[in-house]
């Protein structure tokens, strides 16, 4: 019997069963009453074979349902964290490519600028050509105004120069040359808005960065077009989609056949087909298993260890779940599989404070290394002091993070490669320099040549050194075998002052 024709026998039996027993249409309260009463009656006549195979189809549909509908769930909540990662980091890329842009339009004017008087009309029309002249990219282009309004430099529509503008709004009424004109009186600062792509005739979304030249009442600024982001972003969905389509197709294939095995194994069901039905249900799932484990291998590079263990034990714990029939028995597996999808969650968590930790932004470099310490010390059970002496040091947000990941990589390795029972790390202003210093008293760096333990060049450690050597600093590493290792870093304050004060808006 085929596969088919066992399914059809099914639906045959129930309804040759209900028209056997009344062919009448059934209206009203008493007629549904009796509809019920008569397919009750004709389940009890279907035989014990039909019974097996209904009792053994119904809960396999259920928990394939109630899988799936987890998995898209995890999934959905982890796409949707990725891309917000993604759209933040290149959001912010592009501000602060905007920023050197706009340095560098300063730089190549401010010998005009600083010489000229307040009314030297042939400076200013020298600075209007330099800027009319810089473009860069393929939509890049700088842009002046005066402070009420009036266009001075506008390269792709040198119709309105001349024109106030004061008023103008970009699609959704936003008053985008007087909320720049604001932002760079100011001290400078980001504006977005709708505006005129030139290599398009839509309006798209653009992010400006404008600052002032008082002297002259100039507000000088350029921007960034996000519109490639958006698209960016709609096609890591529209990917996303189509993933999730194919593992619908993928377990509905699944559940068909499986559903089609029940089927035709219980037209003829005794103990050795039941053996036989298991050995070849097994191998179905080895090859499944296999089958998955493929493209897993290709996804899980860009996912954490933590996270793709976590759901590989979740997935497993489901698949028990599929081949139990002991409903006791299913729920302690889906319960056990709901703890490991919270560790899951919690590790995503983790990643992302990793990534961008908000205490840092929020509360400063202290909170953050304190919140981090303490971090590390729950996990690893590691005695770690943490000692400081910056709160009259200003630093800028990129200094600030610089010092966080230097301590976050000392930390990780600490923990992982040194085999310490104990940490030092202090962060102190000595003299005219910032000091920090993170040293254990594990096994140091066992095996390393000595060039590795003075240079650093394994890749953590030259990450560390990269970091601070961009901003002016230097690193020492101090390493023995048996000895520990100490990671000692140096920074002058006054280029770090320096940094934090050109940040720092007027």
């Amino acid at each position: 019997m085929s596969n088919n024709a066992a399914l059809g026998c099914v639906v045959f039996e129930l309804t040759y069963v209900v028209i056997r027993t009344n062919p009448h249409a059934m209206v009203g309260e008493k007629s549904v009453q009796k509809g019920v009463g008569m397919l009750i009656a004709g389940i009890n006549r279907i035989s014990i074979r039909w019974k097996v195979v209904l009792l053994s189809i119904v809960p396999l549909m259920l928990v394939s349902m109630l899988s799936f509908v987890i998995v898209f769930k995890q999934a959905s909540e982890l796409a949707e964290d990725e891309v917000n990662i993604l759209r933040t980091s290149v959001i912010e890329s592009k501000k602060r490519e905007l920023v050197q842009y706009i340095e560098l339009a300063l730089a190549s004017i401010r010998p005009i600028y600083d010489k000229a008087s307040v009314d030297d009309e042939l400076a200013q029309k020298e600075v209007k050509a330099i800027l009319h002249q810089m473009i860069y990219g393929e939509d890049g282009y700088f842009f002046v105004y005066t402070w009420d309004g009036t266009s001075l430099v506008l390269p792709y529509q040198p119709d309105v120069i001349g024109q106030n503008l004061w008023d103008v709004e970009d699609i959704n009424g936003t008053k985008l040359l007087q909320d720049l004109i604001h932002v760079g009186r100011n001290g400078g600062g980001f504006v977005n808005y709708h505006w005129h792509k030139p290599s398009r005739e839509t309006p798209v979304h653009k992010i400006s960065y404008a600052v002032s030249l008082d002297k002259w009442q100039w507000m000088l600024g350029t921007g960034v077009y996000v519109d490639d982001i958006e698209n960016e972003i709609a096609q890591i969905y529209f990917q996303f989609n189509e993933r999730i389509k194919k593992a619908a197709v993928l377990l509905c294939v699944i559940l068909l056949v499986a559903i089609s095995l029940i089927a035709s194994f219980g037209a003829t069901i005794n103990i050795s087909e039941r053996r036989v039905a298991d050995d070849k249900l097994k191998l179905l799932n080895r090859r499944i298993i296999e089958s998955q484990e493929s493209e897993r291998e290709r996804v899980s590079r860009d996912l954490h260890d933590g996270i793709n263990q976590i759901l590989a034990s979740v997935k497993y714990r489901l698949e028990m779940a599929l081949c139990s029939s002991r409903l006791e028995e299913m729920q302690t597996v889906v319960q056990h599989a709901q703890v490991n999808i919270d560790n899951a969650i919690n590790e995503v968590r983790r990643i992302s404070r990793d990534l961008r930790p908000v205490t840092l932004n929020d509360l400063g470099l202290i909170a953050a290394l304190d919140s981090l310490v303490e971090e590390v010390r729950h996990r690893s059970e590691l005695e770690i002091t943490f000692e400081h002496d910056i709160d009259a040091v200003q630093l800028s947000k990129e200094t600030e993070l610089a010092l966080y990941r230097v301590a976050q990589e000392a930390l990780l390795n600490i923990e992982k490669h040194a085999f310490a029972s104990a940490v030092d790390m202090i962060i102190q202003q000595e003299a005219d320099l910032l000091l920090m210093t993170v040293a254990d008293d594990g096994i140091g760096l066992a095996g390393f040549t000595a060039q590795t333990r003075q240079t650093g060049s394994g890749l953590g450690l030259r990450n560390m050194r990269e970091r601070i050597e961009n901003l002016g600093g230097a690193v020492q590493i101090r390493a023995y075998a048996g000895e520990g290792t100490e990671i000692r870093l140096s920074l002058p304050l006054a280029r770090l002052q320096e940094r934090a004060t050109k940040r720092k808006p007027a």
